[in-house]
């Protein structure tokens, strides 16, 4: 087992979160989406993209991303490689359906 492998272990068995990922510009707009005028389904894939995406960095990041929907479907992809993601293919999915929309929608 490697070193970082060990330190990861030991932090998890104690009770220490997941290493966030380190600050970024885009962590300091808005941190969500007002999905009120959005169809229901759409609505419901937001609650993922928001449950999900902030288990490794602040939403805001994501929110303001402004990908288009090509940009958005390679950078789920890298996601969902990511080990502690939490992120299983049905929720890539999901999340990317929704990111295409809005993207789309917003114009990017």
């Amino acid at each position: 087992m490697t070193a970082a492998a060990l330190g990861l272990t030991l932090a998890l068995l104690l009770g220490a979160e997941p290493e966030q990922a380190p600050p970024d510009p885009r962590d300091n707009g808005p941190d969500s989406i007002d999905v009120s005028s959005y169809p229901q389904d759409q609505q419901k894939k937001y609650g993922v993209f928001s449950g999900k995406c902030v288990k490794c960095h602040p939403l805001g990041r994501s929110v303001n991303s402004h990908f288009s929907a090509n940009e958005w479907k390679r950078y789920m992809k890298k996601m969902l490689r990511r080990p502690n993601s939490g992120i299983n293919e049905e929720q890539a999915a999901l999340i990317y359906d929704f990111l295409k929309f809005h993207a789309t929608k917003m114009g990017y």
